[in-house]
Protein backbone atom coordinates (compact mmCIF):
# COMPACT_ATOMS: atom_id res chain seq x y z
CA UNK A 1 0.00 0.00 0.00
CA UNK A 2 2.56 2.62 0.62
CA UNK A 3 4.70 2.22 -2.44
CA UNK A 4 1.07 2.39 -4.50
CA UNK A 5 0.81 5.59 -2.75
CA UNK A 6 4.02 6.88 -3.43
CA UNK A 7 3.80 6.10 -7.02
CA UNK A 8 0.11 7.55 -6.94
CA UNK A 9 1.72 10.99 -5.07
CA UNK A 10 4.44 10.92 -8.27
CA UNK A 11 4.19 14.07 -10.18
CA UNK A 12 4.80 13.20 -14.18
CA UNK A 13 7.95 15.15 -15.20
CA UNK A 14 7.47 16.56 -19.08
CA UNK A 15 10.73 16.81 -20.56
CA UNK A 16 13.51 17.76 -18.12
CA UNK A 17 11.75 20.41 -16.24
CA UNK A 18 11.90 20.38 -12.89
CA UNK A 19 8.58 21.95 -10.65
CA UNK A 20 9.67 24.94 -8.96
CA UNK A 21 7.86 24.09 -5.71
CA UNK A 22 10.05 22.35 -3.67
CA UNK A 23 8.17 18.49 -4.22
CA UNK A 24 4.91 19.90 -4.17
CA UNK A 25 5.37 20.17 -0.03
CA UNK A 26 6.55 17.12 0.83
CA UNK A 27 8.52 16.46 4.04
CA UNK A 28 12.11 17.97 4.28
CA UNK A 29 15.14 16.41 5.54
CA UNK A 30 14.71 17.08 9.40
CA UNK A 31 11.35 15.72 9.12
CA UNK A 32 12.07 12.53 7.14
CA UNK A 33 15.15 11.73 9.00
CA UNK A 34 13.01 11.79 12.39
CA UNK A 35 10.51 9.77 10.28
CA UNK A 36 11.86 5.83 9.41
CA UNK A 37 8.84 4.97 7.95
CA UNK A 38 8.51 8.31 5.70
CA UNK A 39 11.75 7.65 4.80
CA UNK A 40 11.14 3.78 3.62
CA UNK A 41 8.23 5.45 1.54
CA UNK A 42 10.46 8.06 -0.13
CA UNK A 43 13.15 4.96 -1.03
CA UNK A 44 10.22 2.68 -1.91
CA UNK A 45 9.00 5.43 -4.83
CA UNK A 46 12.02 4.80 -6.97
CA UNK A 47 11.56 1.12 -7.75
CA UNK A 48 7.94 1.21 -7.96
CA UNK A 49 8.08 3.52 -10.63
CA UNK A 50 10.92 1.77 -12.25
CA UNK A 51 8.27 -1.11 -12.61
CA UNK A 52 5.26 1.27 -12.92
CA UNK A 53 5.36 4.21 -14.68
CA UNK A 54 3.32 4.57 -17.70
CA UNK A 55 4.04 7.53 -20.19
CA UNK A 56 1.11 7.27 -22.39
CA UNK A 57 -1.68 6.52 -20.23
CA UNK A 58 -2.57 2.80 -21.26
CA UNK A 59 -2.30 4.11 -24.94
CA UNK A 60 0.79 1.61 -25.83
CA UNK A 61 1.14 -1.26 -24.52
CA UNK A 62 4.71 -1.43 -25.02
CA UNK A 63 4.59 1.32 -21.87
CA UNK A 64 5.21 -0.31 -18.80
CA UNK A 65 8.11 1.02 -16.98
CA UNK A 66 12.00 -0.01 -17.35
CA UNK A 67 11.63 -3.52 -18.24
CA UNK A 68 9.85 -2.37 -21.38
CA UNK A 69 12.88 -0.28 -22.14
CA UNK A 70 15.28 -3.12 -21.60
CA UNK A 71 12.85 -4.94 -24.39
CA UNK A 72 13.40 -2.11 -26.81
CA UNK A 73 17.06 -2.43 -27.10
CA UNK A 74 17.38 -6.03 -27.88
CA UNK A 75 14.79 -5.52 -30.45
CA UNK A 76 16.96 -3.13 -32.17
CA UNK A 77 19.74 -5.84 -32.34
CA UNK A 78 17.53 -8.69 -33.64
CA UNK A 79 18.44 -10.43 -30.43
CA UNK A 80 14.56 -10.77 -29.77
CA UNK A 81 12.38 -11.03 -32.47
CA UNK A 82 9.26 -12.76 -33.71
CA UNK A 83 10.25 -15.66 -35.71
CA UNK A 84 8.08 -16.38 -38.76
CA UNK A 85 9.80 -19.81 -39.38
CA UNK A 86 6.96 -21.92 -40.71
CA UNK A 87 4.25 -21.27 -39.08
CA UNK A 88 3.18 -19.26 -35.42
CA UNK A 89 4.82 -16.13 -35.36
CA UNK A 90 2.77 -13.40 -36.42
CA UNK A 91 5.02 -9.83 -36.23
CA UNK A 92 2.04 -7.90 -35.67
CA UNK A 93 1.31 -9.00 -32.73
CA UNK A 94 5.01 -7.52 -31.56
CA UNK A 95 4.63 -4.19 -30.15
CA UNK A 96 8.54 -3.60 -29.96
CA UNK A 97 8.17 -3.59 -33.71
CA UNK A 98 9.40 -0.38 -34.00
CA UNK A 99 13.29 -1.08 -33.13
CA UNK A 100 13.79 -4.02 -35.02
CA UNK A 101 12.28 -2.83 -38.34
CA UNK A 102 13.43 0.65 -38.09
CA UNK A 103 10.10 2.85 -38.61
CA UNK A 104 8.80 6.15 -36.85
CA UNK A 105 12.18 6.18 -34.91
CA UNK A 106 12.50 9.82 -35.38
CA UNK A 107 11.74 13.18 -33.22
CA UNK A 108 8.26 12.70 -33.75
CA UNK A 109 8.09 8.72 -33.44
CA UNK A 110 8.13 6.29 -30.61
CA UNK A 111 11.60 8.10 -29.40
CA UNK A 112 9.55 9.86 -26.57
CA UNK A 113 8.63 6.96 -24.62
CA UNK A 114 12.04 6.33 -23.98
CA UNK A 115 13.24 10.10 -23.41
CA UNK A 116 9.88 10.39 -21.05
CA UNK A 117 10.25 7.34 -19.09
CA UNK A 118 14.00 7.88 -18.21
CA UNK A 119 13.37 11.56 -17.45
CA UNK A 120 10.49 10.69 -15.32
CA UNK A 121 12.75 7.44 -13.22
CA UNK A 122 15.34 10.60 -13.05
CA UNK A 123 12.85 13.00 -11.19
CA UNK A 124 12.06 10.16 -8.64
CA UNK A 125 15.65 10.07 -8.01
CA UNK A 126 16.46 13.65 -7.72
CA UNK A 127 13.55 14.52 -5.24
CA UNK A 128 14.77 11.75 -2.70
CA UNK A 129 17.98 13.56 -2.98
CA UNK A 130 17.00 16.80 -2.12
CA UNK A 131 14.92 15.90 0.56
CA UNK A 132 18.05 14.12 2.34
CA UNK A 133 20.30 16.68 1.30
CA UNK A 134 23.86 16.34 3.38
CA UNK A 135 21.62 14.47 6.55
CA UNK A 136 23.94 11.81 8.04
CA UNK A 137 20.70 10.30 9.24
CA UNK A 138 19.68 9.63 5.40
CA UNK A 139 23.12 8.66 3.83
CA UNK A 140 21.55 5.50 2.81
CA UNK A 141 18.20 6.74 1.01
CA UNK A 142 20.85 9.57 -0.57
CA UNK A 143 22.99 6.05 -1.83
CA UNK A 144 20.24 4.42 -3.12
CA UNK A 145 18.87 6.72 -5.00
CA UNK A 146 22.35 8.51 -6.45
CA UNK A 147 23.51 4.50 -7.39
CA UNK A 148 19.88 4.43 -9.41
CA UNK A 149 20.40 7.99 -10.93
CA UNK A 150 23.87 6.84 -12.34
CA UNK A 151 22.13 3.42 -13.81
CA UNK A 152 20.01 5.90 -15.66
CA UNK A 153 22.42 8.58 -16.77
CA UNK A 154 24.65 5.74 -17.62
CA UNK A 155 22.02 4.17 -19.88
CA UNK A 156 21.10 7.21 -21.68
CA UNK A 157 24.49 8.13 -22.37
CA UNK A 158 24.89 5.29 -23.98
CA UNK A 159 21.64 5.22 -25.89
CA UNK A 160 22.25 8.80 -27.67
CA UNK A 161 26.27 9.14 -27.48
CA UNK A 162 26.24 9.45 -31.60
CA UNK A 163 28.74 6.88 -32.88
CA UNK A 164 29.53 6.69 -36.65
CA UNK A 165 26.85 4.07 -38.28
CA UNK A 166 26.19 3.95 -42.16
CA UNK A 167 22.75 4.42 -43.61
CA UNK A 168 22.54 3.55 -47.12
CA UNK A 169 19.07 5.05 -47.87
CA UNK A 170 19.99 8.77 -45.92
CA UNK A 171 22.78 9.92 -47.15
CA UNK A 172 22.82 12.96 -45.18
CA UNK A 173 23.02 11.00 -41.88
CA UNK A 174 26.47 10.49 -41.71
CA UNK A 175 27.08 14.19 -42.39
CA UNK A 176 24.65 15.16 -39.34
CA UNK A 177 27.02 12.89 -37.24
CA UNK A 178 30.11 14.65 -37.96
CA UNK A 179 28.32 17.81 -35.80
CA UNK A 180 27.49 16.43 -33.26
CA UNK A 181 30.49 13.91 -31.79
CA UNK A 182 30.56 13.52 -28.30
CA UNK A 183 27.06 15.08 -27.11
CA UNK A 184 24.89 12.70 -24.54
CA UNK A 185 21.84 14.17 -22.82
CA UNK A 186 20.72 17.12 -20.80
CA UNK A 187 21.82 16.54 -17.01
CA UNK A 188 18.93 17.46 -14.78
CA UNK A 189 19.61 17.40 -10.82
CA UNK A 190 17.71 18.33 -7.85
CA UNK A 191 19.09 21.69 -8.33
CA UNK A 192 17.88 22.32 -11.63
CA UNK A 193 14.89 24.76 -11.95
CA UNK A 194 12.64 24.99 -14.85
CA UNK A 195 14.56 28.06 -16.18
CA UNK A 196 17.51 26.28 -16.13
CA UNK A 197 15.36 23.29 -17.62
CA UNK A 198 14.38 25.22 -20.12
CA UNK A 199 18.13 25.96 -22.07
CA UNK A 200 19.91 23.25 -20.80
CA UNK A 201 22.28 21.41 -23.49
CA UNK A 202 23.13 18.18 -24.42
CA UNK A 203 25.67 17.49 -22.22
CA UNK A 204 28.95 16.38 -23.09
CA UNK A 205 30.31 12.85 -22.94
CA UNK A 206 32.79 14.22 -20.65
CA UNK A 207 30.69 15.93 -18.44
CA UNK A 208 28.35 13.40 -18.33
CA UNK A 209 30.76 10.50 -17.54
CA UNK A 210 32.05 12.44 -14.73
CA UNK A 211 28.63 13.33 -12.96
CA UNK A 212 27.93 9.72 -13.03
CA UNK A 213 31.26 8.70 -11.57
CA UNK A 214 30.37 11.46 -8.99
CA UNK A 215 26.80 9.98 -8.32
CA UNK A 216 28.96 6.26 -7.90
CA UNK A 217 31.09 7.42 -5.78
CA UNK A 218 29.13 8.77 -3.21
CA UNK A 219 26.75 6.12 -3.18
CA UNK A 220 29.99 4.32 -2.32
CA UNK A 221 30.31 6.37 0.74
CA UNK A 222 26.64 6.29 1.76
CA UNK A 223 26.41 2.31 0.83
CA UNK A 224 28.93 1.37 2.71
CA UNK A 225 28.50 -2.10 4.45
CA UNK A 226 25.31 -1.88 3.56
CA UNK A 227 23.39 -5.28 3.32
CA UNK A 228 20.60 -5.70 0.49
CA UNK A 229 17.66 -5.10 2.54
CA UNK A 230 15.33 -5.99 -0.78
CA UNK A 231 16.38 -7.12 -3.95
CA UNK A 232 15.71 -4.31 -5.58
CA UNK A 233 18.03 -2.05 -3.82
CA UNK A 234 21.14 -0.85 -4.86
CA UNK A 235 24.25 -2.44 -2.80
CA UNK A 236 27.88 -2.15 -3.19
CA UNK A 237 28.45 -4.80 -5.96
CA UNK A 238 25.72 -3.03 -8.03
CA UNK A 239 27.60 0.42 -8.22
CA UNK A 240 30.80 -1.33 -9.02
CA UNK A 241 28.99 -3.55 -11.60
CA UNK A 242 27.96 0.51 -13.04
CA UNK A 243 31.45 1.32 -12.35
CA UNK A 244 32.29 -1.59 -14.69
CA UNK A 245 29.96 -0.90 -17.17
CA UNK A 246 30.89 2.82 -17.58
CA UNK A 247 34.19 1.88 -18.49
CA UNK A 248 33.81 -0.82 -20.55
CA UNK A 249 31.99 1.96 -22.68
CA UNK A 250 34.98 4.33 -22.49
CA UNK A 251 37.35 1.53 -23.52
CA UNK A 252 35.63 1.60 -26.69
CA UNK A 253 38.08 2.43 -29.96
CA UNK A 254 35.81 5.43 -30.99
CA UNK A 255 36.72 7.16 -27.45
CA UNK A 256 40.42 6.70 -27.43
CA UNK A 257 42.00 10.06 -28.59
CA UNK A 258 38.91 12.14 -29.23
CA UNK A 259 38.67 14.78 -26.88
CA UNK A 260 38.60 13.50 -23.73
CA UNK A 261 41.74 15.80 -23.11
CA UNK A 262 43.04 12.99 -20.13
CA UNK A 263 39.60 13.99 -18.38
CA UNK A 264 38.34 10.22 -18.53
CA UNK A 265 40.61 6.76 -18.72
CA UNK A 266 40.26 5.35 -22.02
CA UNK A 267 41.30 2.46 -24.30
CA UNK A 268 43.07 -0.34 -22.04
CA UNK A 269 43.08 2.34 -18.82
CA UNK A 270 39.42 2.03 -19.19
CA UNK A 271 39.06 -1.89 -19.90
CA UNK A 272 41.40 -2.51 -16.78
CA UNK A 273 39.20 -0.30 -14.89
CA UNK A 274 36.18 -2.05 -16.45
CA UNK A 275 37.75 -5.48 -15.00
CA UNK A 276 38.69 -4.19 -11.87
CA UNK A 277 35.49 -3.11 -11.06
CA UNK A 278 33.97 -6.84 -12.59
CA UNK A 279 35.85 -8.22 -9.71
CA UNK A 280 34.66 -6.08 -6.84
CA UNK A 281 30.88 -6.60 -7.75
CA UNK A 282 31.94 -10.74 -7.38
CA UNK A 283 33.21 -10.42 -4.71
CA UNK A 284 30.29 -8.34 -2.94
CA UNK A 285 28.19 -10.32 -4.47
CA UNK A 286 29.54 -13.55 -4.14
CA UNK A 287 30.02 -14.47 -7.59
CA UNK A 288 27.32 -17.34 -8.10
CA UNK A 289 26.35 -18.54 -11.14
CA UNK A 290 22.90 -19.22 -12.18
CA UNK A 291 22.18 -23.25 -12.15
CA UNK A 292 20.44 -25.09 -14.91
CA UNK A 293 17.85 -25.78 -12.34
CA UNK A 294 17.25 -21.85 -12.12
CA UNK A 295 17.20 -21.67 -15.54
CA UNK A 296 14.93 -24.46 -16.87
CA UNK A 297 12.52 -24.46 -14.30
CA UNK A 298 9.06 -24.67 -15.92
CA UNK A 299 7.38 -22.80 -12.52
CA UNK A 300 10.21 -20.55 -11.26
CA UNK A 301 12.81 -19.98 -14.22
CA UNK A 302 13.77 -16.55 -14.40
CA UNK A 303 10.77 -15.02 -12.27
CA UNK A 304 12.54 -15.61 -9.13
CA UNK A 305 15.27 -13.68 -7.41
CA UNK A 306 18.27 -16.24 -7.21
CA UNK A 307 22.08 -15.62 -5.73
CA UNK A 308 23.62 -14.69 -9.05
CA UNK A 309 21.01 -11.46 -9.67
CA UNK A 310 22.71 -8.53 -7.69
CA UNK A 311 19.75 -6.12 -8.69
CA UNK A 312 16.31 -6.90 -9.44
CA UNK A 313 12.91 -5.45 -10.40
CA UNK A 314 9.66 -7.12 -8.59
CA UNK A 315 6.44 -7.13 -9.71
CA UNK A 316 3.80 -7.92 -7.40
CA UNK A 317 -0.01 -8.46 -8.49
CA UNK A 318 -1.06 -4.77 -6.98
CA UNK A 319 1.86 -3.01 -9.43
CA UNK A 320 0.78 -4.81 -12.93
CA UNK A 321 -1.42 -2.38 -15.04
CA UNK A 322 -3.15 -4.17 -17.21
CA UNK A 323 -2.60 -8.12 -18.89
CA UNK A 324 -1.12 -6.55 -21.24
CA UNK A 325 1.38 -3.97 -19.62
CA UNK A 326 3.59 -6.01 -18.18
CA UNK A 327 6.86 -7.87 -18.78
CA UNK A 328 5.54 -11.51 -18.98
CA UNK A 329 2.63 -10.42 -21.55
CA UNK A 330 5.31 -9.56 -24.26
CA UNK A 331 8.50 -12.11 -23.22
CA UNK A 332 6.92 -15.15 -21.71
CA UNK A 333 5.68 -17.92 -24.63
CA UNK A 334 3.31 -19.85 -21.27
CA UNK A 335 1.88 -16.36 -20.32
CA UNK A 336 -1.89 -17.21 -22.01
CA UNK A 337 -3.10 -13.91 -21.66
CA UNK A 338 -0.55 -11.67 -23.68
CA UNK A 339 1.31 -11.64 -27.31
CA UNK A 340 3.89 -14.32 -26.15
CA UNK A 341 1.41 -16.44 -27.89
CA UNK A 342 1.20 -14.77 -31.33
CA UNK A 343 4.53 -13.77 -31.65
CA UNK A 344 6.89 -16.69 -30.89
CA UNK A 345 9.72 -14.18 -29.66
CA UNK A 346 13.05 -16.08 -30.40
CA UNK A 347 16.49 -16.95 -31.56
CA UNK A 348 17.88 -16.51 -34.75
CA UNK A 349 18.22 -19.91 -36.68
CA UNK A 350 22.02 -18.94 -36.89
CA UNK A 351 22.23 -18.90 -33.12
CA UNK A 352 20.34 -22.51 -32.49
CA UNK A 353 22.60 -23.85 -34.99
CA UNK A 354 25.66 -22.98 -33.46
CA UNK A 355 24.56 -24.38 -29.84
CA UNK A 356 25.51 -27.97 -29.40
CA UNK A 357 23.48 -30.11 -27.97
CA UNK A 358 24.72 -30.39 -25.23
CA UNK A 359 24.01 -26.69 -24.05
CA UNK A 360 20.94 -26.89 -21.08
CA UNK A 361 19.94 -23.27 -22.75
CA UNK A 362 19.21 -24.92 -26.40
CA UNK A 363 16.59 -27.57 -24.44
CA UNK A 364 14.64 -24.07 -24.11
CA UNK A 365 14.25 -23.59 -27.71
CA UNK A 366 11.93 -25.07 -29.66
CA UNK A 367 13.42 -26.16 -32.78
CA UNK A 368 12.68 -26.86 -36.22
CA UNK A 369 12.39 -30.34 -36.05
CA UNK A 370 11.34 -30.39 -31.81
CA UNK A 371 8.10 -32.36 -30.98
CA UNK A 372 5.76 -31.92 -28.11
CA UNK A 373 7.05 -34.65 -25.99
CA UNK A 374 10.88 -34.23 -26.95
CA UNK A 375 9.92 -30.86 -25.33
CA UNK A 376 7.77 -31.15 -22.48
CA UNK A 377 10.04 -31.56 -20.03
CA UNK A 378 10.72 -28.11 -20.75
CA UNK A 379 7.58 -26.12 -20.67
CA UNK A 380 4.56 -26.79 -18.92
CA UNK A 381 2.00 -26.14 -21.60
CA UNK A 382 -0.14 -28.89 -23.11
CA UNK A 383 0.37 -30.09 -26.71
CA UNK A 384 -1.79 -28.24 -28.51
CA UNK A 385 -0.91 -24.89 -26.96
CA UNK A 386 2.70 -25.40 -27.46
CA UNK A 387 1.82 -26.14 -30.99
CA UNK A 388 0.88 -22.48 -31.80
CA UNK A 389 4.61 -21.82 -31.68
CA UNK A 390 7.01 -21.44 -34.62
CA UNK A 391 10.05 -23.13 -34.32
CA UNK A 392 13.12 -20.99 -32.69
CA UNK A 393 10.84 -19.74 -29.71
CA UNK A 394 12.83 -19.15 -26.54
CA UNK A 395 11.05 -20.65 -23.36
CA UNK A 396 13.36 -18.21 -20.85
CA UNK A 397 11.11 -16.23 -19.15
CA UNK A 398 8.04 -17.95 -16.61
CA UNK A 399 4.56 -16.58 -16.03
CA UNK A 400 4.80 -15.71 -12.11
CA UNK A 401 4.04 -18.99 -9.93
CA UNK A 402 3.68 -20.81 -13.15
CA UNK A 403 0.29 -19.09 -13.96
CA UNK A 404 -0.86 -19.23 -17.64
CA UNK A 405 -4.16 -17.40 -17.85
CA UNK A 406 -4.20 -15.22 -14.95
CA UNK A 407 -2.20 -12.25 -15.49
CA UNK A 408 -2.06 -10.74 -12.11
CA UNK A 409 -0.46 -13.72 -11.00
CA UNK A 410 1.73 -14.79 -14.05
CA UNK A 411 2.62 -11.04 -14.35
CA UNK A 412 4.02 -10.90 -10.70
CA UNK A 413 7.51 -11.80 -11.45
CA UNK A 414 11.17 -10.71 -10.85
CA UNK A 415 13.51 -9.97 -13.17
CA UNK A 416 17.10 -9.20 -13.12
CA UNK A 417 18.72 -5.41 -13.62
CA UNK A 418 22.20 -7.06 -13.26
CA UNK A 419 23.44 -10.21 -12.63
CA UNK A 420 26.90 -11.66 -11.86
CA UNK A 421 27.32 -13.62 -14.86
CA UNK A 422 27.75 -9.76 -16.96
CA UNK A 423 30.70 -8.95 -14.99
CA UNK A 424 31.96 -12.56 -15.95
CA UNK A 425 31.93 -11.67 -19.36
CA UNK A 426 32.95 -8.04 -18.57
CA UNK A 427 36.21 -10.02 -17.39
CA UNK A 428 36.59 -11.82 -20.13
CA UNK A 429 36.07 -8.83 -22.80
CA UNK A 430 38.53 -6.75 -20.76
CA UNK A 431 41.29 -10.02 -20.36
CA UNK A 432 40.48 -9.66 -24.40
CA UNK A 433 41.93 -6.08 -24.84
CA UNK A 434 44.45 -6.00 -21.96
CA UNK A 435 46.39 -9.44 -22.02
CA UNK A 436 45.58 -11.21 -26.04
CA UNK A 437 42.84 -14.12 -26.96
CA UNK A 438 44.60 -16.98 -25.07
CA UNK A 439 43.50 -15.02 -21.69
CA UNK A 440 40.06 -14.54 -22.95
CA UNK A 441 39.30 -17.74 -23.92
CA UNK A 442 40.30 -19.56 -21.08
CA UNK A 443 38.07 -17.58 -19.05
CA UNK A 444 35.34 -18.14 -21.51
CA UNK A 445 36.03 -21.89 -21.39
CA UNK A 446 36.01 -21.75 -17.80
CA UNK A 447 32.15 -19.82 -17.72
CA UNK A 448 30.64 -21.82 -20.26
CA UNK A 449 31.52 -25.09 -18.35
CA UNK A 450 28.48 -23.70 -16.49
CA UNK A 451 26.17 -23.69 -19.12
CA UNK A 452 27.74 -27.06 -21.66
CA UNK A 453 30.08 -29.65 -19.30
CA UNK A 454 31.42 -30.41 -23.39
CA UNK A 455 31.73 -26.28 -24.31
CA UNK A 456 35.57 -25.60 -25.55
CA UNK A 457 36.38 -23.15 -28.19
CA UNK A 458 39.27 -23.14 -30.93
CA UNK A 459 39.09 -19.96 -31.99
CA UNK A 460 41.71 -17.20 -32.21
CA UNK A 461 42.09 -13.19 -32.97
CA UNK A 462 39.38 -11.40 -32.78
CA UNK A 463 36.95 -14.49 -33.26
CA UNK A 464 37.41 -14.59 -29.95
CA UNK A 465 35.96 -11.62 -29.32
CA UNK A 466 33.40 -12.33 -31.23
CA UNK A 467 32.53 -15.71 -29.37
CA UNK A 468 32.24 -14.02 -26.10
CA UNK A 469 29.94 -11.54 -27.34
CA UNK A 470 27.85 -14.14 -28.64
CA UNK A 471 27.87 -16.05 -25.60
CA UNK A 472 26.82 -12.74 -23.84
CA UNK A 473 23.97 -12.30 -25.84
CA UNK A 474 22.24 -15.63 -25.79
CA UNK A 475 23.35 -15.25 -21.92
CA UNK A 476 21.14 -12.01 -21.43
CA UNK A 477 18.39 -12.58 -23.81
CA UNK A 478 15.46 -10.25 -23.34
CA UNK A 479 17.58 -8.68 -20.35
CA UNK A 480 18.64 -5.28 -22.47
CA UNK A 481 22.59 -5.57 -22.08
CA UNK A 482 24.19 -6.63 -25.13
CA UNK A 483 22.84 -3.67 -27.85
CA UNK A 484 25.43 -1.29 -25.55
CA UNK A 485 28.41 -3.86 -26.36
CA UNK A 486 27.63 -4.56 -29.88
CA UNK A 487 27.83 -0.21 -30.19
CA UNK A 488 30.51 0.50 -28.13
CA UNK A 489 32.66 -2.22 -30.30
CA UNK A 490 31.24 -1.09 -33.88
CA UNK A 491 29.90 -4.69 -34.25
CA UNK A 492 27.24 -5.82 -37.12
CA UNK A 493 24.25 -7.91 -37.37
CA UNK A 494 23.12 -10.65 -40.17
CA UNK A 495 19.81 -10.85 -40.53
CA UNK A 496 19.35 -11.66 -43.71
CA UNK A 497 20.62 -14.99 -44.53
CA UNK A 498 19.74 -18.57 -46.19
CA UNK A 499 17.37 -20.03 -44.46
CA UNK A 500 16.26 -16.90 -41.91
CA UNK A 501 13.72 -16.95 -39.56
CA UNK A 502 13.15 -12.96 -39.60
CA UNK A 503 10.55 -11.45 -41.45
CA UNK A 504 11.73 -9.74 -44.23
CA UNK A 505 11.58 -6.19 -42.62
CA UNK A 506 13.66 -7.05 -40.19
CA UNK A 507 16.41 -8.94 -42.36
CA UNK A 508 19.12 -6.29 -41.75
CA UNK A 509 22.79 -6.69 -42.64
CA UNK A 510 25.56 -4.25 -41.75
CA UNK A 511 29.69 -4.65 -41.49
CA UNK A 512 29.05 -2.16 -38.32
CA UNK A 513 26.42 -0.50 -35.82
CA UNK A 514 23.42 -0.04 -37.21
CA UNK A 515 21.86 3.77 -37.36
CA UNK A 516 18.76 3.33 -35.09
CA UNK A 517 21.12 2.35 -31.95
CA UNK A 518 22.00 6.47 -32.16
CA UNK A 519 18.33 7.48 -30.70
CA UNK A 520 16.63 10.47 -31.29
CA UNK A 521 15.36 13.21 -28.94
CA UNK A 522 11.56 13.77 -29.10
CA UNK A 523 10.40 16.93 -30.75
CA UNK A 524 8.41 17.62 -27.59
CA UNK A 525 11.74 18.00 -25.66
CA UNK A 526 13.38 20.37 -28.42
CA UNK A 527 10.38 22.54 -28.42
CA UNK A 528 10.24 22.97 -24.39
CA UNK A 529 14.17 23.50 -24.23
CA UNK A 530 15.62 25.38 -26.02
CA UNK A 531 19.56 24.75 -24.79
CA UNK A 532 19.33 22.26 -27.50
CA UNK A 533 21.31 22.95 -30.00
CA UNK A 534 21.73 19.26 -32.02
CA UNK A 535 19.71 16.72 -32.07
CA UNK A 536 20.76 12.99 -33.30
CA UNK A 537 19.36 12.51 -37.39
CA UNK A 538 16.22 10.53 -37.89
CA UNK A 539 17.74 6.62 -38.65
CA UNK A 540 14.22 5.57 -39.36
CA UNK A 541 14.69 3.47 -42.51
CA UNK A 542 17.99 4.37 -43.11
CA UNK A 543 18.72 0.85 -44.40
CA UNK A 544 17.01 -1.53 -46.67
CA UNK A 545 15.95 -4.92 -45.46
CA UNK A 546 17.17 -8.06 -47.48
CA UNK A 547 14.68 -9.37 -50.27
CA UNK A 548 14.48 -13.22 -50.69
CA UNK A 549 16.41 -13.18 -54.23
CA UNK A 550 19.08 -11.63 -52.37
CA UNK A 551 19.71 -14.13 -49.25
CA UNK A 552 23.10 -15.27 -49.09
Amino acid sequence: KLVALMVGASVLATGCIKETTQLNGAATSEQVGESPFAADGMIASIPAILITNNIYGGEYHDDFGYPSLLIQTDHAIGEVFPSNAYSGGNQYYDRFQYWHYQFSLGPTGICSLVWYNYYQFIKSTNDLISVCGDNAALAEQRGIAKAYRALYYLDLARLYDPLYAVSTERPEYQAALATIEGLTVPIVTEETTEDLAKNNDRATREEMFNFIFADLEDALVCLEGYAQEKPFYPTEAFIHGLYARAYMWLGGEDFVNDGLNGELPSGLAAYELAKQHAEKALQFSGGAIMTEDQWTNTTTGFNTVVPAWIMSAVYSSETIYSNLHQHSAHLVPEAMYGYGQYTSLGVSKQVYDNLSDTDFRKSLIKGPDTTYNDFKNSTALDEESFSLFAPYTFFKFRPGSGAQTDSTVGGAVALPLMRNEEMYFIQMEAAYHISGDAAARDLLIQFMANRDSNYNCFRTGEEVLNEIIAQKALEHWGEGIVMYDMKRLDMGVKCGFKGTNYYVEGRHNSDGRLPWWNYCIPQGELERNEGITFNNPDPSESLKPVQDKDLQ
